[in-house]
């Protein structure tokens, strides 16, 4: 703790004290004199200053945000005993979104640990995506067994931010991606197709107002996010048989200018994903048309208050990035929402995430885009932990605070003082996906830690991709490096255990569907024992990364959720074992042949030596286990 604390009021006081112990270690603070004084709301300037002399330290800060990425700028200074640093922030609301709709619920606690941090990076925005894990009076199956936020928790969390000066948004959906709710038979009035809402009706107006009245009293924030893409098939089902055909865009924003007027109701402002519009609007029927141009009448449909989101996870090019901005400006207030690639992986993807949030953020600061986040989807069941995305959140909190170009490889002090760990210690995590031989001209980067782990030990869909590669070998170092990391880190490293059990299953796994069709049909009855005593291994190892993965849920997560997870690592444990015991029973002569290893292999994700034809959520390929 500091030897003083000077111009705190309560709940400042309070805040900057409950700061978790990794800011405090080393005693840094007890011989400083903290002086910390609002700068005015109507003074022109920097946000933030810090200045240490001989005197004491002094953080000048225009919001409390402000003031704890101060702290954090101190500490990472601490060794220096005269400094003077101004920041001013370029984009001024800058944020995270974490998925909890796709599986995983991050527990309270849970969040409470990201907003500490978040603060002192100066994060100043959380969005909760939720399409319906949180709960709305007399709706007792919506979010069912899905272990979704009651009002108190949501409350409580808003509250904890709060306090920090970051803001809690909710992001829901009014249209489509209603699967989870209208599968149940009370909401068969609600529903146009499997996934989206019957537009236009009274009945499921009534509903939207239930969840914006739900949202509304449990967060401070104004501001909600209402979905609204991806709404493939408007007004093609139920939508249809009861009002004919419409073109799509008719439908759309009618319900738009509903929703609209619904929120109003509650003293909310509406932003929406843009990708339906410009689908709807574009000569080439496509979302990246930055010369997309809406005629004037449909411009004026659009509320003029409503935000317009740009979300675009993949696309580098400054050229495009920039003009996709300029062209959503020309339409209305707007709002970008960028890439922490953990979306159907174990890991995030960090190289390329630099390379499209890079782009993406420099085109944001200048169009002076008022608002910006990088979003953590968990698409096809969210095997990702949040806590892997720490880095990525400290590059957006940093390209809010600095003009110019940011290298990430220039972060790691700043990461260290904002969470109390080693920056490498996620790059090595990060290998799981990043192999050396990825095709760098890809637009999507490839998920083979995924790919390589659920896929069938005998009916390999991916054998072809990565035969040949010396996948082992990459595994083999990754292990090790994440071996070394764990055993720096110490309790500080518990996040990077499902790491290294999946990258001791994937060293043996990649080998083996790289050799064990081509050794059967090769005949080579030595590499078949030797593949036999792999899958045994393979089989042990397996259970040691699902028991380690369950550990990670429950500490973080609701347990709800991972039953899904429970059935894929199950699946893969029984197809293991049928796989050892019918080799076993082939070796030893009880069968003649094994039709499963016969089947010729083709390629599904490589192009020559390289692997990279996209992201793949793979477990549907054989069945559907996922809730996202």
């Amino acid at each position: 703790m500091f030897a003083s604390i000077t111009g705190a009021d309560k709940e400042l006081l309070s805040c900057i004290t409950r700061l978790p112990s990794f800011f405090w270690e080393g005693n840094w603070a007890e011989e400083i004199h903290l002086t910390i004084c609002p700068i005015p709301s109507l003074q022109d300037g920097n946000d933030l200053t810090v200045t240490r002399d001989n005197t004491g330290c002094r953080i000048e800060y225009r919001l409390p945000v402000h003031l704890f990425r101060g702290l954090g700028l101190l500490k990472e200074h601490a060794e220096e005993k005269n400094f003077f640093i101004n920041q001013k922030m370029y984009i001024p609301e800058i944020g995270i979104m974490t998925d909890v709709s796709r599986n995983s619920v991050p527990s309270p606690e849970f969040l409470q640990s990201l907003l500490d941090r978040m603060a002192l990076m100066g994060l100043n925005c959380l969005i909760l995506y939720m399409e319906d894990v949180y709960e709305i009076e007399g709706e007792p199956r919506f979010g069912y067994m899905r272990g979704g936020y009651t009002r108190e928790q949501l409350r409580s969390i808003d509250d904890y931010a709060a306090g920090y000066g970051i803001r809690i948004v909710a992001s829901i959906q009014v249209l489509g991606h209603m699967e989870k709710v209208l599968r149940f038979p009370e909401y068969a009035g609600l529903r146009d197709s499997s996934s989206c809402l019957l537009a236009g009706s009274e009945e499921t107006e009534q509903f939207i107002c239930k969840m914006l009245s739900s949202i509304g009293s449990c967060l401070r924030s104004r501001q909600i996010i209402v979905g609204m893409d991806e709404t493939h098939g408007l007004g093609e089902g139920r939508y249809r048989v009861l009002n004919g055909r419409r073109p799509p865009i008719e439908i759309y924003l009618e319900h738009l200018n509903r929703v609209h007027a619904l929120a109003g109701r509650y003293g909310l402002n509406i932003a929406f994903y843009s990708d339906m519009l410009f689908k709807y609007g574009s000569e080439k029927h496509t979302y990246l048309d930055p010369h997309m141009q809406l005629d004037e009448k449909t411009k004026e449909l659009i509320p003029s208050d409503a935000q317009l989101i740009y979300w675009d996870y993949y696309s580098r090019e400054a050229s495009l990035l920039n003009d996709m901005l300029a062209c959503h400006r020309s339409i209305g207030p707007t709002v970008y929402a960028g890439p922490l690639l953990s979306v159907s992986s174990f890991c995030v993807q960090y190289e390329a995430t630099w390379k499209t949030a890079g782009p993406a953020l420099m085109a944001v600061k200048r169009q002076k885009i008022p608002m910006a986040y990088g979003c953590l989807w968990h698409d096809d069941g969210a095997e990702c932990s949040d806590w892997l995305g720490l880095p990525g959140m400290q590059y957006y909190a940093e390209h809010a605070y600095t003009e110019g170009v940011v290298d990430p490889g220039s972060l790691d002090s700043r990461f260290l003082a904002c969470t109390g760990l080693d920056a490498g210690w996620f790059r090595d995590a990060a290998l799981l996906d990043e192999i050396p031989c990825i095709n760098p001209e890809n637009r999507w980067p490839p998920n083979p830690c995924k790919y390589i782990l659920w896929q069938d030990p005998l009916e390999g869909l991916y054998d072809a991709d990565i035969r040949g590669l010396s996948l082992d070998l990459h595994y083999r170092r990754t292990a090790q490096l994440l071996r070394r990391d764990l055993e720096e880190a110490g309790e500080n490293g518990a996040f990077l255990r499902v790491p290294l059990a999946l990258a001791e299953v994937l060293e043996i796994k990649s080998a083996l569907s790289g050799a064990l069709s081509w050794h059967y049909r090769e005949h080579d009855m030595t590499a078949l024992q030797q593949d036999a005593a792999a899958l045994s291994e393979l089989y042990v190892r397996v259970k040691k990364l699902r028991r380690l993965h369950r550990e990670q849920w429950m500490s973080s997560c609701s347990p709800f959720g991972w039953s899904r997870l429970d059935l894929r690592y199950g699946g893969l444990l029984a197809r293991l074992e049928t796989a050892s015991d019918r080799l076993q029973d082939y070796l030893e002569g009880r069968l003649s042949e094994l039709p499963e290893l016969a089947v010729p292999r083709y390629t599904l994700d490589r192009c020559g030596d390289l692997l990279g034809n996209g992201i793949w959520k793979v477990y549907d390929k054989s069945v559907s286990l996922s809730d996202g």
